[in-house]
């Protein structure tokens, strides 16, 4: 939690908000707390009041005390950073992705839809198998397997039916049958994450809880290859020994991207994390692995450091957004807001015709194919904007990005780059009039930070000015951070757009398909080669077992005893890279193949997400109604209007073709 260890190959995470860097100063025994009544005494005694528990939907103080004295929960007294005391309940619960061999291979895992009790009623579960854990049983990586056999085997999927079953006037609960032989299996488990989420409880008021939550694969044999219910029976009743029907559960095979969208369901805003919410790159980069976010790539391979995301946040470029609900699943989302402007010329022979940005040259001498519209990551320090903001940004941006000409052949020398006394500034280029044309919003892995999804909120404003070259042109940008930077521009009209786009999506789709045919190729290379050497090193143990036996009494003497286990030893690592190298592969192939984060998340979450824009709700409504009134009126007034008409429709008709340009083309 504040401290950082290992649990099962994951990092133990913080504690959310204001209990980050918190720690426990007092627990609360049952040598402390022999009886309810203590129990309550000593709550009261620590700033938890106890009246109305019990009432309604509450539980009492002797719920909790029975949690305590079954090790289903703890109990303390933590301190904050700013030495405020707070009681604080603790629960454990493991949250299983139920699979076959072959499903895990496919990414296809068992998903609770509904429960159903003893007396007819039913629920809807949307949920992945649940376990509570006890709290002896942490850390949960010394008692996984026996924790994972005991929910699948034993509790929620430990009686199988088939998938029609449900209880009716007709067909009553079923009766325990202690002869039943459950045929499933746990035969592997891979720890994959841990959470920690912290809320008020429900059921006992004015207690928070922090509810740690395991999420594991628990790979079986003996499960159906289609859809099926199970029996949940409660313990034995005291001295009788006869288990009384608990739940019946509907099992459904579903895709991971598929179960996160059910799981995503209800996710509210936990925490965001802004301007001067971290001391250095070093906190930055703890936090994100925290929540389960690799930056082994950040800074390599032509990818941004933790030091670039961090300038982001300091500079109000953007803010790191935790979402999630307490038994659902964690996303971290980077939010940028970018200004896209469609650059228009006053000049008659352009007419219909807009900038368009080819490719972008870097210092070192890099060049990227991005075809995009002019575009610039809009700071945040002050909001909301408002007409004028958006406009002095539009200007600022032609500004810096067309303000150094040079011909459409120009590019960076790495050895020596220009410098503003190289190139010559054009005045010439003028703003003569800016308006926003549209807003909409995109989520994608960003290119830049790798396995960071963000939220892009997109404002798109044409900027109409004079004194642009009427051929294709670069320009050079001095005032990016890393600069200069070279940009190619070319006029070109909507059709040519599209087809520009619709190209670039054929070929990105033809490098996809090579991508997953060398993936899956490879996957299936290192599998052999794993099947090869697991014989190998069965072979090497068994000849090893055979030289310790033979080498008797030579105990201490060097020999081909030695050799051998040297042999076993270096077998046992390769076969475990190997097995490592194909568990990526499948990982890298599940995930060209599947849907992307948007089409994970349910609308409500999306929408919720979205809502946070720059800008007041009403704002874009307002812009709207303000330009067509101006329309009509020059539409009255001046034999030009229907010119400015069709101007207005063609771009309304544009706009939403924006979410069509490549994301890693429109954003960084």
């Amino acid at each position: 939690m504040a401290r950082r260890r290992s649990e099962g190959g994951a990092t133990i995470p913080t504690l959310p908000g204001e209990l980050n860097g918190a720690h426990p100063i007092e627990s609360a025994t049952l040598q402390e707390v022999p009886t309810e009544q203590h129990l309550a005494q000593w709550l009261e005694a620590r700033g938890v009041s106890t009246n109305g528990w019990g009432d309604g939907v509450t539980k009492s103080v002797g719920k909790l005390w029975k949690e305590l004295k079954g090790s289903e929960a703890g109990l303390d007294v933590w301190r904050t950073a700013e030495g405020k005391s707070m009681v604080m309940r603790s629960t454990h619960v493991l949250r299983g992705k139920v699979c076959s061999q072959l499903s895990y291979e496919r990414g296809v895992f068992l998903f609770n839809t509904w429960q159903q009790f003893a007396d007819g009623r039913k629920r809807t579960r949307n949920g992945l198998l649940s376990e509570k854990l006890n709290t002896e049983e942490i850390p949960l990586e010394d008692h996984l397997h026996e924790v994972c056999k005991r929910a699948v085997e034993e509790e929620e999927m430990g009686f199988l039916i088939d998938t029609a079953f449900v209880i009716s006037p007709t067909n009553p609960p079923p009766d325990f049958d202690p002869e039943y032989k459950c045929p499933l299996k746990v035969i592997d488990e891979k720890f994959v994450d841990y959470t920690i989420e912290v809320e008020e409880s429900k059921s006992f008021p004015g207690l928070q809880t922090a509810y740690h939550l395991y999420t594991v694969d628990i790979i079986c044999s003996g499960l159906p290859g289609v859809d099926f219910n199970t029996l949940e029976y409660n313990d034995p009743d005291d001295g009788a020994g006869k288990r009384k029907l608990k739940y019946v559960h509907a099992w459904n095979w579903l895709n991971w991207p598929t179960i996160q969208r059910y799981l995503f369901e209800g996710s509210q805003l936990k925490e965001t994390k802004k301007k001067g919410a971290f001391t250095s790159p070093e906190a930055l980069e703890i936090w994100l692995m925290q929540h389960s976010l690799s930056t082994e790539r950040w800074g390599t391979e032509g990818f941004k450091s933790c030091a670039a995301l961090l300038k982001e946040i300091e500079n109000d470029e953007s803010q790191l957004e935790l979402w999630g609900r307490h038994d659902g699943v964690q996303l971290l989302m980077r939010v940028v807001h970018v200004l896209q402007l469609k650059v228009i010329s006053d000049d008659p022979r352009l007419q219909n015709k807009f900038l368009l940005q080819t490719w972008s040259q870097s210092r070192d001498g890099r060049v990227r194919d991005v075809s995009r519209l002019m575009s610039k990551k809009l700071t945040c320090a002050q909001v909301p904007f408002d007409e004028s903001r958006f406009n002095r940004a539009a200007e600022t941006v032609v500004q810096s990005q067309i303000n150094y000409l040079a011909d459409v052949h120009f590019s960076l020398n790495p050895g020596r780059p220009p410098t503003t006394e190289d190139m010559n500034g054009d005045p010439e280029v003028d703003v003569l009039s800016t308006k926003l044309v549209g807003m909409h919003h995109d989520i994608e892995e960003s290119p830049s930070f790798p396995g960071l999804h963000t939220m892009y909120h997109l404002y798109t404003m044409e900027v109409e000015c004079s004194g642009l070259p009427h051929s294709d042109f670069t320009s050079v940008d001095f005032e990016r951070n890393g600069g200069p930077f070279a940009y190619g521009w070319k006029w070109r009209t909507l059709p040519e757009s599209l087809d520009i786009l619709h190209s670039r999506a054929q070929a990105l789709e033809r490098q996809d398909n090579k991508r997953r045919r060398a993936l899956q190729s490879q996957s299936l290379m290192v599998t052999d080669n794993v099947e090869h050497l697991e014989r190998i090193l069965g072979i090497a143990q068994r000849m090893a077992e055979e030289s310790s036996t033979s080498s008797g009494s030579s105990a201490g003497v060097l020999g081909p005893s030695q050799d051998v286990s040297e042999l076993v030893h270096g077998l046992a690592e390769a076969v475990a890279s190997l097995r490592s190298v194909a568990e990526s592969s499948r990982l890298e192939e599940q995930t060209c193949a599947g849907a992307s984060l948007a089409e994970s998340l349910p609308p409500a979450m999306l929408s919720k997400m979205a809502s946070d824009t720059i800008t007041t709700d009403s704002f874009f409504e307002e812009v709207m109604a303000k330009q067509r009134t101006e329309t009509v009126g020059r539409s009255c007034t001046s034999s030009g209007g229907s010119r400015s008409m069709r101007a207005t429709t063609s771009i309304r008709a544009w706009v939403p073709e924006a979410s069509d340009i490549p994301e890693e083309t429109l954003k960084h």
